[in-house]
């Protein structure tokens, strides 16, 4: 993603985003259309890249990620929005503004921040697992459940999270397997006995192979050498902030889920600091971090007025 030759890092910005996803691009085009100068860190390395369609986004249903974030993209630049290609390494407070430093060397310095750098899933550790990332292999019910509907579907975990996660596959499919690939689970005699009950088997040998001709996931192979026979497979192993730049700024997070903790208006601990999109507690999807984006925004925009043109 080539800089604006435009880019000018010694002027101040209204606002400066870290994060090109939905959430952030949003946010961007509206600070955009209010006029605000703004500018998207992004180091192009979304979480849903290898997803195979968006759904559930109104009007955009099974648009490919990286088709969403070009269109998002033009949008904010005609709105004059700017874009540099990098990784967000520190955000400080200078006086009245936040310094923002990056891996290409250049500071941008902007009168509020908006955090929207995303989750990362942790993956599992499966041979030619990124061959079927996306094309069978999911890590998200909401988006991708309805595709499996009435179909043979695994689901990759141990923690405390497997059992429930299963469960609200019911929603889809009754021919579930949970796989915990030889790992001891955390699965309790109570929640074990609802899965029983729905006819949700545990399989706890370890997985040697995924079975497939490299385009469509038919399944796994484990250590005893017994094949089962899938249609798709989802994990749930853990989500983590993708860096630590909430952390490092002293905004609160919430220690049991990867979330910075926010305000109605997206606002974080720290004032003048927001966080947008899969960084805030609430469903992960392209449509709800869009709108978060929107929301953040809004605020964005009222806390810039100066008080002499504010009416109460």
């Amino acid at each position: 993603m080539p800089d604006e030759p435009r880019l000018n890092f010694e002027s101040a910005y209204d606002c400066v985003i870290v994060g090109g996803g939905p959430a952030g691009l949003t946010c961007a085009i509206f600070m955009g259309r209010y006029r605000r100068r703004t500018l998207v860190i992004d180091d192009e390395n979304p979480r849903n890249a290898a997803s195979h369609g968006v759904h559930g986004f109104l009007g955009q249903h099974g648009i490919k990620p990286s088709q969403l974030l070009r269109l998002g993209r033009a949008e904010a630049e005609e709105v004059g929005v700017e874009f540099h290609s990098a990784t967000a390494t520190k955000v400080e407070r200078v006086g009245d503004l936040f310094e923002v430093q990056t891996t290409s060397g250049a500071v941008a310095r902007g009168r509020r921040v908006v955090l929207a750098y995303g989750v990362r899933d942790i993956l599992p550790d499966l041979p030619d697992f990124d061959l079927y990332y996306g094309k069978g292999i999911y890590h998200c019910p909401d988006c991708d459940g309805y595709e499996v509907s009435d179909q043979r579907v695994g689901v990759y975990g141990w923690g405390k999270r497997v059992a429930g996660f299963s469960l609200a596959l019911l929603q889809w499919t009754d021919k579930l397997t949970v796989f915990t690939d030889g790992r001891e689970h955390q699965i309790s005699a109570e929640e074990m006995s609802k899965l029983l009950a729905e006819g949700i088997s545990v399989e706890t040998g370890k997985i040697t192979t995924l079975l497939g001709n490299g385009e469509r996931f038919r399944g796994v192979q484990l250590e005893s050498r017994e094949k089962v026979d899938l249609d798709a497979l989802f994990f749930t192993i853990g989500v983590e902030r993708k860096c630590l730049l909430a952390e490092d700024m002293g905004c609160n997070v919430l220690d049991e889920v990867p979330n910075i903790e926010v305000d109605e208006n997206r606002q974080t601990s720290v004032e003048g600091v927001y966080a947008v999109g899969d960084l805030v507690k609430g469903s992960q999807l392209v449509v709800t971090s869009a709108a978060g984006g929107a929301i953040a925004a809004i605020a964005l925009n009222k806390s810039l007025i100066p008080p002499a043109r504010r009416v109460e």
